[in-house]
């Protein structure tokens, strides 16, 4: 939005409750500098909600500065304020205004919107990401109302989807997007802006209790921070001691995703260092293993990233339609969590043809998420992208969760397994492996893809997910079908 005050300046609010740090880290991870756009977010907290931990959190990933909003700070572009927890936020000439709260939420997102909408003119811009409740609806009214745009997370990606449902139920919500695709969308709304139109802009950036000082925003790359823990041989001593107790080798995984994990399990602990976490870990032998299932993610819905599923059906069907009937097609789902994915494709295999035995195994560390795998019950939260008809031929009710049919169970076959440890799979028709490979570095991304490469039949499918790609050595050995959607074939 434009002002008169600031020319030039825009603002984007944003609006998140439960789950909201999860999806505001990798969104501001993918914001690129203009030297045009301001944030300001309206995350639900309690009073003294760690406000300076939740900044510290989003700073590590952001690709612009986070700060701690003060009142009637003026806005400086390429910035993200955080509202402060126990106060409400809004803008008056490009200015943030702290109040006393009033609404039941606070930060308010309705508050914030609101008063964007007041003096967009038809330039306001809001988020609403995961949360639980409806903050934000009324607020996403008011700017489609000045003629703003506004955008909801994909429901079915929200860690909780009560607040984006809500807006998109009331039919305020001009775009549904994946977290993923918001930077990108925001970049193609300011594409026409370059950073030479940007005008100096001197903004006062104030945190509590500190003096201000007048800064001028640069419209140039900001790196991400780096974790408060770093690689060092207590670190070392750390993986070694997981590796004892839980016999899973972390070494080849990404540095930065393992020690952002461990600087939040010692903030919520209260451990200050790695050598007292060390000594923490060693008196309790079960604190390994909440270690382990924060490094291991086993998180997964059903038809997750719908429209790749259906350029993934187009190819399955290709394939089958060319196998002699009653030849089995089979498939490797490494990282499979609790089974979602692999139940996905046992339904789309199943639903695509009865004339070839469905074989799949699913394979993953987390010997919990495997024994719900097993079980095959899931909470209705995780059918959200799944059609309704499609789920009931497939699924029974069962009290407020849907539980497999036995045929569907009978098909899979799930593992305790390092994707590159133990008997090799061979002669596959796919591997699916989605989510997988950017935990990993890149040496072990390639022996992954080589691994997949000689698992496979001639002309084998590999899907990856939305936020991977191939290496040189993957591109040497998979030609790509779908490059968007992430589905490549076997050259050889």
């Amino acid at each position: 939005m434009v002002h008169s005050s600031s020319p030039g300046l825009h603002i984007v609010g944003v609006g998140a409750s439960a789950g909201g740090l999860e999806a505001m880290v990798p969104l501001f991870a993918r914001m690129r500098p203009t030297g045009r756009v301001a944030y300001v977010v309206a995350q639900h907290m309690a009073k003294n909600g760690h406000d300076e931990l939740v900044v510290k959190l989003i700073n590590r990933e952001s690709a612009l500065p986070v700060v701690l909003a003060g009142d009637d700070q003026a806005l400086a572009a390429d910035t993200v304020y955080l509202i402060p927890s126990g106060r409400d936020g809004v803008i008056k000439n490009c200015r943030i205004a702290l109040h006393a709260p009033g609404h039941l939420s606070t930060p308010s997102v309705n508050a914030l919107f609101t008063s964007l909408a007041a003096m967009g003119k038809g330039a306001a811009i809001g988020i609403v990401l995961s949360g639980a409740g409806a903050d934000g609806t009324v607020g996403c009214r008011a700017i489609k109302a000045a003629g703003g745009l506004t955008i909801a997370q994909l429901p079915a990606e929200a860690k909780y989807d009560g607040m984006p449902s809500a807006a998109i139920d009331a039919g305020v919500i001009d775009e549904t997007l994946p977290v993923a695709a918001i930077g990108e969308r925001l970049a193609s709304r300011y594409a026409t802006l370059r950073l030479s139109d940007a005008k100096p802009l001197q903004a006062a950036v104030v945190m509590p209790g500190r003096s201000v000082s007048a800064v001028p925003p640069a419209p140039t790359f900001v790196p991400r921070p780096s974790p408060a823990v770093t690689p060092s041989s207590g670190y070392e001593q750390l993986l070694k001691l997981v590796h004892q107790v839980t016999q899973i080798d972390f070494s080849s995984y990404k540095e930065d995703t393992l020690l952002r994990r461990l600087d939040k399990r010692l903030a919520t602990l209260g451990i200050a260092s790695l050598d007292d976490y060390l000594a923490h870990a060693r008196k309790e032998p079960d604190e390994i293993k909440t270690l382990q299932h924060m490094f291991l993610v086993s998180v997964s819905s059903f038809f997750r990233d719908g429209k790749s599923f259906a350029a993934l059906r187009m190819s399955l069907a290709q394939r089958l339609a060319g196998k002699p009937a009653g030849e089995p097609v089979r498939v490797w789902v490494p990282g499979c969590a609790s089974g979602e994915e692999a139940l996905t494709l046992a339904i789309l295999l199943r639903e695509l043809s009865d004339s070839h035995p469905v074989e799949i195994v699913g394979t993953d560390l987390n010997p919990e998420a495997l024994a719900i795998a097993r079980v095959g019950s899931y909470r209705q939260t995780a059918f959200k992208e799944m059609d309704g008809s499609l789920r009931d031929r497939h699924f029974q009710p069962h009290g407020q969760h849907y539980q497999a049919n036995s045929d569907l169970l009978s098909c899979i076959r799930f593992e305790q397994r390092d994707v590159l440890a133990g008997a090799p799979l061979q002669s596959l028709d796919l591997v699916s492996c989605r989510n997988l490979l950017i935990y990993m570095k890149s040496e072990l991304q390639d022996e992954l893809i080589t691994c997949f490469h000689r698992a496979l039949h001639s002309q084998g499918l590999l899907f990856i997910g939305q936020s991977e790609s191939l290496s040189v050595v993957g591109n040497s050995l998979f030609v790509p079908i779908d490059h968007y959607h992430r589905l490549f074939r076997r050259r050889h």
